[in-house]
């Protein structure tokens, strides 16, 4: 699934090429998504992330939020152009168009109107997330792994990253929000901005699906400390990186050097 490091590539892929451009009409090729109305014509003025979602504002004050979930992706190319496989939705925006590319159909899109709603939790790349990952943790007994994985707690991290996060903080994945101290959470948030960060640096992650508004691969998976290296040595302290199921999600961490 995309996560924030993707989607934020997304943003900034599609901020350069589409802002001030008008939409001439929008072509639905899979009955499970709706034509949003009176669309064409709108100008796009911004293109935003808000945790997963693409945001991309109207200059009649709506919203179009997509998701990708788990096999989406966008692909920038010329009207001449044939659809690829697995086209969803096609952005006619005059020379060029905007494609959802999806195989397992699970991406959405939506047309919202007025502000932004607020629904609690914070950015993964907010500042000063500690104090809130402190104030939200301190008092629930859940694993780390599933609370940094909880979009209403904390939106932008997904199960890849929240490996490598884990890793970097030196924290166990079973550790239980309740027992950390505050210095583990200032360790979590620094794990968490360095690694989103670079990750976002290397246009995300290409395990599988993962490609960019060009077609291009991501570069973080030549980056990854952790994630997909079961039975390798740990890279900190040469203890063997183990894999397990936690909350029905393949988890990968160091039993040597993360506590």
């Amino acid at each position: 699934m995309p996560e924030l490091p993707e989607v934020e590539t997304l943003c900034r892929q599609l901020r350069s090429k589409i802002v001030s451009s008008r939409i001439a009409g929008i072509s639905i090729l899979d009955s499970r998504l709706q034509l949003p109305e009176h669309v064409k014509g709108q100008q796009v003025i911004s293109v935003t992330r808000r945790g997963k979602w693409i945001v991309i504002g109207l200059d009649d004050g709506r919203r179009l939020e997509i998701h990708l979930r788990m096999t989406g992706r966008l692909l920038w190319q010329e009207k001449e152009a044939a659809l690829p496989m697995h086209c969803r939705l096609v952005f006619d925006l005059y020379s060029h168009q905007v494609v959802i590319v999806d195989p397992r159909r699970f991406a959405t899109l939506s047309l919202a109107g007025g502000g932004e709603g607020h629904d609690g939790a914070v950015d993964a790349l907010a500042s000063r997330c500690a104090e809130t990952l402190i104030a939200k943790g301190c008092k629930r007994r859940r694993p780390l792994k599933s609370f940094l994985m909880d979009q209403g707690i904390i939106r932008g991290i997904g199960n890849i990253y929240a490996c490598e996060i884990l890793y970097r903080a030196g924290l166990s994945p079973r550790r239980e929000t309740a027992g950390l101290s505050p210095d583990d959470w200032r360790n979590v948030e620094k794990a968490i901005g360095a690694v989103l960060t670079k990750a976002i640096d290397c246009r995300g992650t290409s395990i599988s699906d993962w490609r960019d508004l060009f077609g291009n691969k991501g570069e973080y998976q030549k980056e990854l400390l952790v994630y997909g290296r079961e039975g390798q040595k740990c890279h900190r302290c040469g203890e063997l990186v183990h894999r397990e199921r936690l909350l029905g999600r393949g988890t990968w961490f160091c039993p040597g050097c993360q506590m």
